[in-house]
């Protein structure tokens, strides 16, 4: 074999090698590049914020908890119950149409909710707090399940920051129900916030927050398009509470802004309003575990209808008056529920509300004037996270003429918690 040939042949070897070994590293980039994370294609500070965040998570001081439950709503309306998942009295039409007054009933699983509950423990006695929960309970539309933020915020040193329930609400004070929305008159919407919340002592507390709204008021005729969606300043809401192993007793505070535009002028003004709130629970009858309860809620003021469960989304925070001014409506709430213990696992509660507003300086003869809910329940818990109830619920529409209307849903739930 000759020379030439010999060293054609090594040629040709060291080709095919060079390019077989190409290939190859340009599969393993390939593969590389395919499985690339998210934390590689990140900035360095936040790939070391993870990092920190893992070896905390292993040192046992992050803890991340995804909580929630499934639930299930169902029953029959009596007719005049034009929304099958939700009962607001205000709403029942006191002119009925004929496939108004028509019984229905109804299943729905929007109420189904999802969170994630998370503690970095900072020191012994120091920690950080962020909590999220949804649900898909969006809209009235039964047919949309497009996800919903119910609550969104962060605790630290007891400055809270994010949305959540308003100040202006007693979560303890909630009667125990199957309705979703409980007594006409229960306040509180969630709203975006900065709180701070401090106890005093061992048995009182208190609050200071700025919370912000969607205006809620009936604009002049000449400006029915008008829908400021601003305020100057935001809400003031404060309470003061006395705690203690009987209960707690709450008086709430609120000093709110709204703006509007003139109907002569075009010129956007503001009126200022407020009202007080006085509500709590009281415990009795501790017998193995359980107990009887009280549960109550007043609410009175100008311009805070917003906040009034059965009024929220009327336009009832403002109205033009007779002598055509825009000014605040006198509105007030309030509600009685009594908790008895059948045992550990089985309560009843029994429920009664009433919401009014003063609409004699106002002349519309149809305006909204008064409305009044019942309820009486039967929730039993046979087993560690499962809860089901049944309840009657009862509602009454009235108008400035007197006029009015009413409805009843026979209801019930089943949940399963995670």
């Amino acid at each position: 074999m000759s020379i030439s040939f010999k060293l054609l042949l090594v040629l040709s070897f060291s080709v095919l090698s060079f390019s077989a070994f190409a290939q190859k590293s340009i599969d393993t980039m390939a593969v590389t590049q395919q499985n690339s994370t998210k934390d590689n294609q990140d900035p360095l500070p936040v790939r070391e914020k993870r990092k920190r965040y893992s070896n905390n998570k292993q040192s046992k001081k992050v803890s991340l908890d995804f909580i929630g439950y499934i639930k299930l709503i169902g029953g029959l309306d009596l007719g005049n119950i034009q929304n099958t998942s939700e009962f607001y009295p205000s709403k029942i039409p006191i002119y009925p149409t004929l496939r108004e007054e028509k019984p229905r009933s109804f299943l729905d699983a929007r109420q189904t909710r999802l969170a994630v509950d998370g503690v970095y423990q900072i020191s012994e006695a120091d920690k950080v707090h962020i909590y999220v929960e949804m649900d898909f309970f969006n809209t009235e539309a039964a047919t949309s399940f497009v996800p919903h933020l119910r609550h969104a915020y962060g605790e630290y040193k007891g400055f809270l920051i994010g949305q959540t329930w308003s100040t202006m609400k007693n979560t303890s004070a909630f009667p125990v129900q199957v309705d979703f929305e409980g007594p006409n008159s229960i306040t509180g919407p969630r709203n975006p916030m900065i709180r701070y919340t401090q106890s005093i002592n061992d048995n009182y507390s208190f609050a200071v927050a700025l919370e912000t709204h969607s205006l809620d008021y009936t604009p002049f005729v000449v400006n029915l398009e008008d829908s400021m969606a601003f305020q100057y300043v935001p809400d003031v809401i404060a309470y003061i509470q006395k705690n203690g192993v009987w209960g707690n007793l709450r008086v709430t505070g609120i000093l709110k802004n709204m703006s509007y535009t003139n109907a002569s002028s075009d010129a956007i003004k503001s009126i200022t309003s407020g009202g007080l709130e006085v509500s709590g629970i009281v415990k009795f009858l501790n017998r193995n575990d359980s107990n009887d309860d009280f549960r109550f809620g007043y609410t009175y003021g100008l311009g805070i209808a917003h906040y009034i469960n059965d009024l929220r989304g009327q336009g009832l925070d403002a109205a033009p008056n007779s002598n055509g001014d825009l000014s605040p409506i006198p509105a007030m709430g309030g509600f009685a529920a009594y908790k008895h213990a059948w045992s550990k696992t089985a309560t009843s509660s029994a429920v009664f509300s009433f919401t009014s507003i003063d609409n004699s300086d106002y002349l519309e003869e149809d305006m909204y004037d008064f409305s009044t809910y019942g309820a009486v329940n039967y929730m039993w818990s046979p087993v560690d996270r499962l809860d089901y109830g049944v309840e009657l619920i009862y509602g009454k529409n009235q108008n400035k003429l007197n006029d009015n209307g009413a409805g009843y849903r026979a209801q019930f739930m089943a949940i399963y918690h995670l």
